[in-house]
């Protein structure tokens, strides 16, 4: 759902996330589009995933609990 990715802060972070996850965009032509490395695309992949990652876990503990 693009409306989770709305939380992750850095705009890298998002356009990211959203181009390699909904659009299946490479890194590469996502570093093309974004004019970044594709490390830099990658990395921030990662980070996006392990926020939201970290955000689920929390929704589901308070599902669990409450």
């Amino acid at each position: 759902d693009p409306e989770m990715s709305r939380g992750l802060g850095d705009v890298y972070k998002r356009q990211v996330f959203n181009l390699f996850t909904f659009e299946n965009k490479s890194h590469k032509e996502i570093a093309n589009l974004l004019h970044i490395n594709e490390k830099s695309s990658s990395s921030q992949l990662h980070r996006a995933r392990t926020i939201l990652m970290n955000r689920i876990k929390q929704y589901w503990a308070q599902y669990e609990n409450g």
